[in-house]
């Protein structure tokens, strides 16, 4: 086995691991979520397009062709209903996908947050070992005078209050 295979695989496993909670997620939606959501993904799609401008045209040309038996003449105010109709319906389920999207992007975001946080706790961790390491074998740091302020637990609330403080202000200009 070479070597870049056996580092891509823990990271391969956690994507399999976030993609079946994903999977496990979706399944959990009610059916009618799991519709609107699959209604809201077709809408994007050029197929969408296709489809919704041949049944206009092919509405119109019905109409055209068969002046007797129209079922909407001129301006087509049928139609216009329909298709007014159409895109309040359409709007509620792009919102609908739009919105369980922003459920999953909110779980990732404070996944990633956690892992953050767990790898800078044993980045503080490997760097006290280091700094004992060094002070055991009587070696000197001599061109960062900060070794001790990296070494230092990261104060996650400062963060958040400084990170807040700093949108206050920019909030203000």
């Amino acid at each position: 086995m070479r070597a870049g295979t056996q580092s891509a695989r823990p990271a391969a496993q956690s994507i399999d691991a976030i993609l079946r909670l994903e999977k496990q997620d979706e399944e959990t939606l009610a059916v009618h979520h799991r519709l609107f959501h699959w209604i809201g993904w077709f809408v994007g799609t050029v197929q969408f397009i296709v489809l919704q401008c041949a049944f206009v045209i092919g509405w119109i040309i019905l109409s055209h062709f068969f002046p007797h038996h129209a079922f909407d003449e001129y301006p087509f105010p049928l139609l216009a209903t329909i298709l007014a109709l159409e895109a309040v319906l359409l709007t509620s389920c792009v919102l609908i996908r739009q919105s369980l999207i922003d459920r999953t992007l909110e779980r990732r975001d404070h996944l990633e947050l956690q892992i953050n946080l767990l790898a800078e706790r044993e980045a503080t961790q490997s760097l006290r070992i280091l700094q004992r390491i060094a002070k055991k074998l009587d070696v000197e740091d001599t061109e960062d005078g900060r070794p001790d302020e990296l070494a230092s637990e990261t104060s996650v609330d400062q963060i958040a209050q400084d990170l807040k403080d700093r949108q206050d202000e920019d909030a203000k200009q």
